[in-house]
């Protein structure tokens, strides 16, 4: 018995990913979609973001990533301030995949093209860092770049964290976090999963590199 207990300790942990989704904004909970309803919670996403936190606090993490949009910098930040961290902000886990219709016929572009380069507001610089080749945006325009992108997100992913061993904390988007969350489980990445603002989601990685759903 003691042998086995030993042999069981001796045993490599199977990587985790904590995918959550940002706090609730005003386009969310009006369907009004522009520059500052994007960006800014409403009531209710600034309860989730409290309550997000304390949930977070009981956890250990890795390493943390997160999307270089601002709502998804400032669900994380709070967190990030009182357990005194930093987390890389990957362009890769940037929303995308809202275009529908006509749009989703549209060929990709011939190559990944980069866009503007990311720069946080200054009140939130101190808890994010850039990753080496990971500074500006991606530019996604048609469903088909999105979907480029969100195996970008998946491939990096992998190469950084598969048979790790690690738990790793992910900060993103609905369209986006769906469709990774999908190619994590080998399935494919139509969007049929629904994550919730502030939703947490847990996968754990078998031996043949997939990934399961375990409950919080």
């Amino acid at each position: 018995m003691p042998l086995l207990l030993a042999l069981l300790a001796m045993a490599p942990r199977p990587t985790e990913i904590v995918f959550v989704r940002h706090a609730e904004t005003v386009a969310n909970a009006t369907g009004r979609y522009n520059t500052k309803t994007l960006n800014s919670f409403s009531q209710l996403g600034e309860k989730q973001v409290s309550k997000l936190t304390q949930r977070l606090k009981q956890m250990h993490f890795d390493a943390i990533v997160v999307s270089p949009s601002d709502r998804a910098l400032k669900t994380l930040a709070p967190y990030l301030s009182q357990t005194r961290q930093t987390a890389t902000i990957w362009p890769e886990l940037y929303e995308v995949c809202h275009q529908v219709g006509v749009a989703r016929r549209k060929p990709a572009l011939p190559q990944v093209r980069f866009g503007s380069k990311i720069d946080p507001p200054s009140w939130l610089a101190p808890y994010y860092r850039l990753r080496n080749g990971g500074d500006r945006y991606i530019d996604a325009p048609t469903y088909n770049d999105g979907m480029r992108q969100v195996a970008l997100a998946y491939k990096l992913a992998m190469k950084d964290y598969s048979n790790s061993g690690k738990t790793i904390l992910m900060v993103g988007h609905g369209l986006q976090g769906s469709r990774m969350l999908e190619m994590l489980e080998g399935k494919k990445p139509v969007g049929k999963v629904r994550v919730a603002n502030t939703e947490i989601v847990r996968l754990r990685e078998l031996p043949n590199g997939r990934f399961v759903p375990v409950k919080s």
